[in-house]
């Protein structure tokens, strides 16, 4: 496999993935290197890398050489790995409210501030919901937990799931979480931690 250029290999990367996030490309559709070349325009050697990349996330299954389709996740799935986002994520919003410098609060919540009218953009507020929870768990302070974050493959489930709540709530709910730890109220943050999680779980299921 060829070896690309940072820059080139992240734009191409960032594109075919907008496509999975915002359901261009559905759960079970057949992707092939001409038709997502063709779909993009783009015409060099950067499309079969970005796949191999996506497999690897497992945000794609299958082969290059039979097509690679979107993964698809099933209910028992989607409702598995919210409950183990819920034992994660209360545990690095608990460790975050107990450690995280008053700085690292702050950025949180500046995060925020440019959507609180109200989210006009609903994949610019993916990634900045997608941040949200990785900073929190990045910044915990226990790199254990954070390397688990990791491995649960948290992330990619939020990318083949998406949001499914209007985005003004899911703000609020943000909003309620960085209050607590602002605060330093643990037992507020982890629950505000947990309604969140809950309320986007029953939105899938």
């Amino acid at each position: 496999m060829v070896s690309l250029p940072e820059e080139i290999f992240q734009e191409t990367y960032g594109r075919v993935k907008k496509l999975i996030v915002t359901k261009r490309l559905v759960p079970g559709q057949l992707i092939t290197e001409h038709r997502l070349s063709h779909t993009l325009n783009i015409k060099d050697d950067t499309i079969p890398v970005v796949l191999l990349q996506l497999r690897q996330e497992s945000l794609l299954v299958g082969s290059l050489d039979n097509g690679l389709t979107v993964r698809e996740l099933s209910e028992q799935e989607i409702a598995e790995m919210f409950d183990c986002r819920m034992a994660i994520e209360t545990m690095t919003v608990k460790l975050f409210t107990q450690n995280a410098s008053q700085s690292k609060i702050d950025d949180l919540r500046n995060l925020l501030v440019p959507f609180e009218k109200g989210p006009q953009n609903a994949y610019v507020f993916y990634k900045i919901d997608r941040y949200f929870h990785e900073f929190i768990a990045r910044n915990c302070g226990n790199r254990t937990l954070y390397e688990l974050f990791k491995s649960a493959k948290i992330l990619p489930f939020m990318d083949l799931v998406g949001l499914n709540r209007p985005l003004k709530t899911i703000m609020q709910e943000h909003l309620d979480i960085v209050s607590a730890m602002h605060q330093r109220d643990e037992e507020k943050a982890v629950r505000s931690i947990a309604v969140h999680l809950e309320n986007s779980k029953r939105s899938h299921l």
